[in-house]
């Protein structure tokens, strides 16, 4: 798998930042659109913010850039601090929408982690994805245990958008968010599946943080997919990049 190496998290973030910008410009300049999938979580958070500064002083028309999360928690009501909604509002559709007005806040979608039939709600998110024209670039992180998404080890590689039971370690890892509570760390998830992931035409994960170095070095010694780390199906994705810190 390509994989770049940085030697520092602010170095990493400026390249990968830069990268998805220049994609984003040759895709609105040739095509008129372009779809990023985005990941939640501290790993992508500064390429965001360098990511949007770049945005914000081209002269790009993005009334076309849509946006597409992998997953969000449910049951979840998208005005609570701890949703990916929230997250993605305050840290990358209202500011870029602040820097560029053409970017318009409907065009960054997510799963609705408020759907009282969840089935259905990631039945539709497909038929939006496939609509929107498929994935141009998805941004990815890795869970200490190799999920990407909520897809936890034992997904498979055709497995679409779809609710899942979130690991307990994955719990355990996020209840920092939740006032260190794990009672209040939701158990359920809804995520894009692998094979929805890996229809991507580009994929960028990032790794970064000393907490992802074991899980790291376990994927580097893989040379084929394994169920037991979910990122491991990117070795199979003819279009896939690593940035990593670590």
């Amino acid at each position: 798998m390509n994989t770049k190496h940085f030697t520092s998290h602010e170095e990493l973030s400026q390249s990968a930042a830069e990268h998805i910008f220049m994609q984003i410009k040759q895709g609105i300049g040739e095509k008129g659109s372009f779809v990023l999938g985005l990941a939640t979580g501290a790993s992508p958070k500064r390429t965001y913010e360098i990511l949007i500064k770049l945005l914000g002083v081209s002269e790009l028309n993005l009334e076309n850039l849509h946006t597409f999360n992998l997953d969000e928690y449910h049951p979840m009501w998208q005005g609570h601090k701890r949703s990916y909604f929230q997250e993605m509002y305050k840290c990358f559709w209202k500011p870029l929408n602040e820097v560029n007005k053409t970017f318009e806040i409907p065009n960054g979608h997510i799963l609705n982690g408020e759907s009282p039939k969840p089935d259905l709600e990631c039945r539709i998110y497909e038929k939006m994805i496939e609509r929107a024209g498929g994935i141009d670039l998805q941004v990815l992180g890795i869970g200490i245990n190799g999920h990407i998404g909520f897809n936890e080890p034992d997904s498979e590689e055709d497995s679409r958008t779809r609710m899942i039971d979130i690991a307990e370690e994955t719990r355990e890892s996020n209840k920092q968010y939740f006032e260190d509570n794990l009672d209040k760390v939701p158990e359920h998830g809804l995520t894009m599946g692998i094979g929805t992931i890996l229809e991507a035409r580009e994929i960028l994960m990032i790794v970064t943080g000393e907490n992802k170095k074991e899980i790291f070095e376990k994927l580097k010694k893989l040379k084929k997919p394994n169920v037991s780390i979910p990122a491991s199906f990117l070795l199979i994705h003819q279009n896939a990049v690593i940035y990593s810190d670590v």
